[in-house]
């Protein structure tokens, strides 16, 4: 219901609003009141669309003057941690409640995220983000790269990795693992699941035997890949656009957590058990994607989880148990013991419905379409990423 120039205006106004009620001495009370009497002011009855359009441009106000004060209170010195929990938690009331613009609703997802008080010592470590295909998948891993560089609150504390055949041609900066070099040391090819073969389903992948393909499976190794230091990684598959923060994401997943991994809920039991074995997993009621997920790297080697993973895969080659590569191994193994993340940071593109692909922090094109060959929807929105220009630099 929105245009461009309404959007600008509400934005506008929001931040007008925020700067009247920033001064007053209670910071709280007056944000959290300025924004419910302005919703309440806006909640007209009426059908028609002018009296809708002023109710959410009310709630739209409230939502975004609560989440910029959040924004100044992170880089305040003068408030205590205690106030900024509590505008944290006014502000997450406020979004999640907002029906706002889509970009206005990213813009508010990251602003809640802007601030976590108990954390302020860790400002500075990296954040390690993990990327592996083969040639086929080279161009989505770099524009995937530059979307995370894009939207990257703090991104020269963003470390990236990429396992695969050659370095990224177009992204020096990216830390390389050479695939084949991993793969022969720690035996990855036990992972894998030879008895029931895919084969790419794309012109240029023709005979990419997905389910013994390397660049699937070094995931399980990723512990032994990145330094002993880095206590965190985020996983991101190559078929991905980020258009959200994953310096916020990654420093308030797996906090004070007993999970050791980190994923986007889905509902129903994991997919591709053959009949035989669904009973063993009948309990499952939630699982996840493989593609997008947070893994606390010390919990990991210390439960020794790359030895589950490959005695796991090396007892579905004597049972048969799934037929799919390397999402069983986690998703049969972790069952439904994960934090949850967002649903916006894992949206699968050819399933979600166009108000779902707005708002999403993170797409992924997990068909058989990918947009670097030419198909697939919404290929706008990756080629954005595509190359590096000045549109791209524009969405920092």
């Amino acid at each position: 219901e929105y245009s461009t120039d309404d959007e600008q205006h509400i934005i506008a106004a929001s931040d007008t609003s925020c700067a009247d009620v920033w001064g007053e001495n209670n910071v709280i009370s007056s944000v959290s009141m300025h924004a419910a009497s302005t919703s309440a002011n806006a909640s007209d009855d009426r059908p028609d669309s002018t009296s809708r359009r002023r109710r959410r441009a009310g709630l739209v106000l409230g939502a975004t003057c609560i989440a910029f004060a959040t924004a100044v209170v992170a880089v305040s010195t003068r408030i205590g941690k205690s106030t900024a929990r509590d505008i944290r938690t006014s502000a997450a009331a406020a979004v999640k409640s907002a029906s706002s613009p889509p970009a206005l609703r990213r813009r508010l997802r990251s602003l809640y995220y802007a601030f976590d008080a108990d954390d302020e010592d860790d400002r500075d470590d990296p954040i390690h983000i993990v990327y592996a295909s083969d040639f086929h998948s080279i161009a989505g891993v770099e524009a995937s790269v530059r979307s995370v560089q894009a939207h990257a609150s703090a991104p020269h504390r963003v470390k990236f990795y990429f396992i695969g055949d050659d370095p990224l041609p177009s992204l020096p900066e990216v830390q390389y693992i050479n695939l084949t070099d991993a793969a022969i040391k720690y035996n990855v090819e036990e992972f894998t699941n030879p008895n029931y073969e895919r084969k790419g389903k794309h012109k240029r992948e023709e005979g990419v035997k997905i389910n013994t393909n390397a660049a699937n499976y070094v995931r399980f190794v990723m512990d032994k890949l990145l330094p002993r230091s880095a206590s965190k990684a985020m996983w991101i598959d190559s078929d991905t656009i980020v258009r959200c923060d994953v310096v916020q994401l990654v420093e308030n997943t797996l906090v004070d957590s007993d999970f050791v991994i980190a994923a986007v809920p889905v509902p129903g039991p994991p997919l591709g058990i053959f009949p035989d074995h669904r009973p063993d997993y009948a309990d499952i009621r939630w699982t996840f994607n493989a593609g997008v997920y947070v893994v606390d790297l010390k919990k990991w080697r210390h439960e020794k989880l790359t030895e589950v993973m490959r005695k796991f895969a090396q007892k579905n080659r004597e049972e048969v148990i799934y037929k799919f590569g390397s999402q069983p191994p986690l998703t049969l193994t972790f069952k439904e013991d994960f934090e949850h993340l967002p649903t916006g940071w894992n949206v699968k593109v050819e399933k979600a419905t166009d108000e779902q692909v707005e708002d999403a922090c993170l797409l992924h094109w997990a068909g058989a379409n990918k947009p670097w060959n030419g198909n697939g929807e919404h290929i706008e929105i990756w080629n954005a990423y595509d190359t590096v220009d000045e549109s791209v630099e524009d969405l920092h």
